[in-house]
């Protein structure tokens, strides 16, 4: 063997040792820990966050043992192991709510998680998909952030390879969509004029995935600003809608949680009606609100709660969440 793969090969050998120490040091270190404050919220920070656990608490050991306690119980002992939200679900939802809060270091955190239960192209896309409501500044440093993460661990492949068509999406059908529409002519009179003069895929999306209002939003620009509702229509409702990456109930779970962050209720409420409309069951729309005092706190869960209660019980549907009560631990 010459000198120069010898040499790579003593290197790569420390590397490992090093690593492995490292990881030794941890698990005891996080064996310590269990015995402190209990195996179950030990266990539920490891689950939820299988890459950071000892610095994620380190920090809280140090200075308040009793709260320390609390907080692990109420966050990884409870509230992350509910199981109402799939973790691929839970994982990306928390991608965009860290994207809102501009927190880079959690918000790198959470693509890793993100990347262990869904592809790298969902997790790109809860980023990309951001940009309606954060506007663009926000979204470029996030995508940096994002292509160092998938690069490192070798998954940036897995969009450079299969890039999406410039074109945009499929082929898409007026007459094929109509049927999904959830609002009649009777109630938006002037849907085929509209259709005509800005294009009916934007305004055919907006029917199917936001009937309470789309129609309103179209006519509302139309009065103010008609070469706007052009643009925003094929941008929006004909163009990031219809990207197909994400199904439209995780992208709408991840926009309610989005909300949260950002404390706005009046589009919170569309979006929880339209979230139902698209296979959201209550008990997973009311879980996404749940999960979010985890990193909120409490002043806008108390408000969007009362805000579920009330659409829920104006759809008929409050006893899906009677129904789906989950025991109350002992």
């Amino acid at each position: 063997m010459s000198q120069k793969p010898r040499k790579q090969a003593k290197t790569a050998a420390a590397r490992a040792a090093t690593k492995s120490s490292k990881h030794n040091v941890q698990a005891r270190r996080l064996a310590q820990l269990k015995q402190k404050y209990g195996a179950r919220g030990i266990d539920g920070l490891l689950r939820a966050q299988p890459h950071a656990a000892l610095q994620h608490i380190e920090w809280c050991d140090a200075v308040d043992a009793q709260f320390t306690r609390q907080w692990l119980d109420f966050v990884y002992g409870g509230m992350t192991g509910r199981g109402v939200l799939d973790e691929r679900t839970r994982c990306l939802i928390l991608v965009g709510q860290f994207l809102v809060m501009n927190d880079e270091a959690q918000f790198a955190m959470h693509i890793r998680n993100a990347l262990d239960h869904a592809s790298a192209r969902e997790v790109l896309e809860v980023i990309l998909q951001a940009t309606v409501y954060l506007g663009y500044p926000k979204i470029m440093p996030a995508v940096k952030v994002f292509t160092r993460i998938a690069k490192k661990l070798g998954r940036l492949k897995e969009i450079t390879k299969s890039p999406l068509s410039i074109a945009g999406g499929g082929k898409r059908s007026l007459e094929a969509e109509r049927a999904s529409w959830g609002l009649s002519e009777q109630d938006f009179p002037r849907r085929e004029e509209l259709m005509r003069r800005f294009g009916w895929e934007g305004i055919s999306t907006g029917l199917r995935l936001q009937p309470s209002h789309h129609h309103k939003t179209v006519e509302q620009l139309e009065r103010v600003d008609p070469h706007f509702l052009k643009l925003w229509l094929d941008w929006i409702y004909a163009g990031m809608y219809v990207r197909g990456i994400l199904d439209d109930k995780t992208r709408i779970l991840c926009v309610i949680g989005e909300l949260m962050v950002m404390g706005e209720f009046i589009q919170a409420e569309n979006h929880i009606r339209n979230a139902l409309t698209h296979g959201a069951t209550p008990r997973e729309v009311m879980e996404v609100v749940l999960q979010s005092t985890v990193y909120v706190g409490m002043p806008r869960f108390v408000r969007v709660v009362a805000l579920l209660e009330r659409i829920f019980k104006e759809l008929g549907v409050f006893d899906q969440i009677t129904r789906t009560m989950l025991p109350v631990s002992p």
